[in-house]
């Protein structure tokens, strides 16, 4: 049996571990999640490779990787282009209805013509005094529901001449409507409180005055709106035509003024003028009659001719002798 050496395992010829390399610095920063060197390694037998070739290799490898960043770049810049038009036609389509979130359709406007057609309109003759909206609501809902309610204030200038007396200085209201969500409700509601008294709790405010309802047979609420529309355009109208009116006037007045202005200036002009010729011309006195009569127009007068009186004619021989006898 032979005997072992102490030192087997220096032996570089004997060891099993010919083909390991040891510790290796790249393995272990890849192992860590690092990059690799670009640069290649060169073994001892290929020694004959110049630098030249192996700096030009590492460009080609540099552009590669540089060519490969960019498609990665294009990629992500096409899909950000489609998510900015997707929002921005998502952002159109809300701007064109602001507010709502849903456009109307046709069954949401068959079932507003449906509950428009089942209304009924009622209409106040007279609001007691300093009622509200609010209070009128309150005392006709126990009768139906009640859909919008319009009240007519009064006149500005009344309640002015009030409040300058001493008087309330709560606002008043003349007359109103009131929708119903059924008419049934609404002809119940006129049937029963028309020329009643309010009533409630005794001393309240509005005990003692009384109803003053009647049902518009046929009348909806949009008809009132047309109303309202129709003299609030023929107001906006009339003003139009007034300050168009003013407008030309104006313009009219602005103009006559640039005209005197322009005038003024011409006759100035001429003025000047005339002077300067004056002065540049000698003077030579010339006698008062020529300068009179060369300056002077001839004027020719029409005259009427004078009335000549007819001589009375001699009367026959035979004439004279019977007056001769008589007188």
């Amino acid at each position: 049996m032979a005997t072992r050496k102490h030192n087997d395992f220096l032996d570089a010829s004997q060891s099993d571990d010919d083909a390991s390399q040891g510790y290796d610095s790249e393995i272990e920063d890849l192992k860590k999640g690092g990059r690799s060197s670009k640069r290649r390694k060169i073994d001892s037998d290929a020694s004959d490779i110049s630098d030249e070739e192996v700096e030009q290799q590492d460009e080609e490898e540099d552009d590669d990787e540089d060519e490969d960043v960019e498609a990665e770049k294009e990629k992500e810049s096409t899909a950000d282009s489609k998510k900015s038009k997707k929002a921005t036609l998502q952002g159109s389509k809300s701007s064109e209805l602001p507010g709502v979130s849903r456009p109307l359709t046709k069954k949401n406007l068959v079932a507003s013509a449906a509950a428009i057609k089942k209304s009924g309109v009622v209409y106040l003759s007279r609001i007691p005094p300093f009622m509200k909206p609010t209070k009128l609501r309150s005392l006709l809902e126990p009768y139906g529901a009640i859909n919008r309610i319009f009240l007519s204030p009064e006149d500005p200038a009344s309640y002015t001449r009030r409040v300058r007396n001493g008087g309330n200085k709560k606002r008043s209201f003349i007359d109103g409507w009131a929708e119903f969500v059924y008419k049934k409700d609404a002809k119940h509601a006129c049937e029963l409180l028309n020329a009643r008294t309010i009533g409630g709790k005794k001393g309240t405010y509005y005990h003692d005055d009384v109803w003053n309802l009647l049902y518009l047979k046929g009348f909806k609420w949009h008809n009132l709106t047309e109303q309202i529309a129709a003299e609030n355009a023929e107001r906006a109208s009339r003003m139009r035509a007034e300050i168009s009116k003013t407008t030309k006037e104006n313009k009219e007045f602005v103009q006559n003024v640039e005209r005197a202005k322009m005038l003024e200036g011409m006759e100035a002009k001429k003025a000047a003028k005339r002077r300067k010729e004056d002065e540049d011309t000698p003077r030579v006195e010339k006698p008062v009659k020529e300068s009179k009569n060369k300056g002077e127009r001839p004027r020719h007068f029409k005259q009427t001719q004078v009335a000549v009186k007819k001589k009375p004619e001699e009367q026959p021989e035979q004439v004279k002798r019977v007056l001769s006898k008589i007188f």
